[in-house]
């Protein structure tokens, strides 16, 4: 009698089951030989074919989650992988899978609790820590993340990577000195990894230790040849260390492995520049650009070469650039509206505001009587030792920074004006001079220091603000000009405020230097001292602007890569008529430029003067 209880199976029907299933698996097998040969679309097709049929085929789950993730498909992937999970909860090898696409995939969250559950599961190994911790720090969860490597190291004290990353989470800290100490603790327990060397030498950068630096990239190199990184950091070291020669060909080795990489073309443009190849640095600027669009730091470089090469037109658009580059100055007054030209300004306030140093503020202030020009009322906001020389310029409100002023319709740097009138090098605004030195101080430091001798009055300056990043390279020590004061004919004044340390033995043992700059209160005072000079002789300092723009005469001595102001291979500046440019034809060779205002100085003192020294057959000579 029949009960209802199903057939059993027969042994045929058995087999053929067991057939298809060895059948199925084949064809997963041969999908993933497919994958490993490059045949990846067959294989794709071939698993999605039996997830057809059978869509909850655990190992075509499996495979087509690890290929989709492969080829970028991170979210197929991810889809995947969760719908084998399902079918198998406790799989640690999918689980770590399913972490590192969600960590590629900046899901951070998810694959924090991917790692979690793989040490739920039991496996508790270094290297699932490690990517735990790592994932941590993604999500700036830094004290977690710390204390989940020391938790590792704790278990494992020999486990190098451990260290390794330590090192880099107190580099990211700012604790270059501990980082240092746990790198070296990596690299003493397994000295051929090549990325511990790396970031052993990221840790001296920034300690300033450029020569250990560099050690450390040749130990990454010798033992990584190919990784691209290393050979563009070392570049970047050998630019700091100013071997611009071998920086360019360390640049040009990593380029070589990595083209694409557009802060290396704008590092290989710097570099050019710092060689005075500006042509070529514009070339390498625009490789940087078509690669990564708007990228403002070699945007902002690219104006400077555009600009000493007198390509204004262009330089001053790029140079708007300088408020977004990677170390810019915070601009102020960003609550005004900023003009740039495209108003009317006829009848409204402006704000034109000094921005980066004393020198900038002095050259480009000109633009007020311009602005003022179209029938605005100006306020000039600069720096409060230039509040009072400014005022001379124009009748218009000057405030110093700080200082409160009624509210205006708009605002403008001073440095972006020469966009707003499309200034090209023939219509520079350039008049003889446009300050005045005020009467009665002139008056007194004329009698002060008895300006009023027969002999030739000079200044001098050799430094400048010591703060400034070209300091080391524009400003000199006062001994170079040790042969300019054996000339007879001549007294000589050091104008500058500051004598630096380095100085002062020089200026004790020197009695023909009289040192005249000890009670400057603020440029109207050295602009008194100026006026009664008949020549300055300066390095690119302030005191070179201030000399420009009070009309006397000054002599300006350049370094061999001249800022973008003095142009290139002229002796003229169209900013300043009274200026005459010395530069250096080497690197660091100040002796040559003495040599030749030495020359100078001689043929101007072996002709007679006709009147006396103030008058213009000697601004003449000076000039020429």
């Amino acid at each position: 009698m029949n009960c209802g209880w199903p057939k059993p199976l027969s042994t045929s029907h058995t087999r053929i089951q067991n057939e298809h299933a060895m059948s199925t698996m084949h064809l997963i097998q041969q999908a993933y030989k497919d994958f490993q040969n490059g045949n990846t679309a067959h294989a794709e097709r071939s698993l999605k074919d039996i997830l057809t049929s059978q869509p909850k085929n655990f190992d075509a789950l499996h495979i087509l989650g690890v290929i989709c993730a492969a080829t970028g498909q991170r979210s197929e992937a991810v889809q995947l992988f969760g719908q084998a999970l399902a079918l198998d909860d406790k799989n640690v090898s999918l689980y770590y899978k399913l972490a590192r696409v969600q960590f590629e995939s900046d899901q951070f969250e998810a694959a924090l609790r991917a790692y979690e559950k793989i040490i739920a599961l039991g496996y508790v190994k270094p290297e699932i820590l490690l990517a735990k911790a790592v994932t941590l720090l993604s999500l700036q969860r830094r004290r977690e993340a710390l204390e989940c490597i020391e938790q590792t190291l704790a278990a494992w004290p020999d486990y190098a990577d451990g260290w390794a990353h330590k090192g880099a989470l107190l580099y990211q800290l700012q604790q270059h000195e501990e980082a240092l100490v746990h790198f070296d603790r990596a690299l003493a327990l397994q000295p051929a990894m090549a990325d511990g060397w790396y970031k052993k030498s990221l840790a001296l950068d920034k300690l300033e230790r450029y020569a250990d630096a560099l050690a450390s990239l040749d130990r990454a190199i010798a033992l990584a040849p190919k990784t691209a990184a290393y050979w563009l950091d070392r570049a970047v070291i050998l630019h700091k260390l100013e071997r611009y020669a071998e920086s360019l060909s360390d640049n040009e080795t990593g380029l070589a492995l990595a083209p694409g990489n557009a802060e290396a073309w704008g590092d290989h443009g710097l570099t050019l520049s710092r060689m005075n190849r500006h042509q070529q640095a514009l070339d390498s600027y625009q490789r940087a650009i078509g690669l990564q669009a708007g990228y403002a730091d070699a945007l902002s470089n690219q104006s400077l070469s555009q600009l000493v090469l007198g390509q204004f037109e262009a330089g001053w658009q790029s140079y708007e650039y300088r408020w977004k580059k990677g170390n810019a100055d915070f601009p102020r007054h960003t609550e005004i509206p900023l003009w740039l030209g495209r108003q009317a300004i006829g009848g409204k306030r402006i704000l034109l505001w000094s921005e980066q140093g004393l020198g900038d503020t002095i050259q480009f202030c000109r633009y007020a009587m311009l602005v003022a020009a179209l029938g605005a009322e100006v306020v000039l906001e600069v720096d409060p030792a230039l509040k009072t020389i400014t005022q001379t310029m124009g009748n218009f409100q000057v405030i110093a920074i700080g200082e409160e002023f009624a509210p205006v319709d708009y605002q403008t740097p001073l440095m972006s004006l020469p966009l707003v009138f499309k200034t090209e090098l023939a219509t520079i605004p350039a008049p003889p001079s446009y300050f005045t030195a005020d009467a009665g101080k002139k008056e007194s430091w004329r009698k002060r220091q008895d300006f009023a001798g027969g002999k030739l009055k000079i200044g001098l300056v050799g430094s400048g603000n010591a703060g400034n990043t070209n300091d080391h390279r524009r400003s000199m020590p006062l001994q170079e000009f040790a042969p300019l004061l054996q000339l007879e004919g001549a007294d000589f004044f050091l104008v500058q405020k500051d004598i630096r340390a380095s100085d002062h033995a020089y200026v004790q043992q020197t009695p023909k230097l009289w040192v005249v700059a000890h009670d400057i209160a603020d440029f109207d005072d050295t602009a008194a001292i100026i006026a009664n000079l008949d020549l300055v002789i300066s390095v690119d300092t302030s005191v070179a602007h201030l000399s420009g723009a009070l009309g006397v005469p000054v002599w300006i001595l350049l370094p061999w890569v001249p800022d973008w102001r003095w142009l290139l291979d002229r002796e003229d500046s169209p900013w300043y008529p009274s200026a005459r440019l010395f530069r250096q034809e080497q690197t660091g060779d100040w002796q040559g430029v003495i040599e030749r205002v030495m020359s100078a100085l001689n043929t101007f003192l072996s002709i007679p003067p006709k009147t006396s020294p103030n008058q213009s057959n000697y601004l003449t000579i000076l000039k020429d």
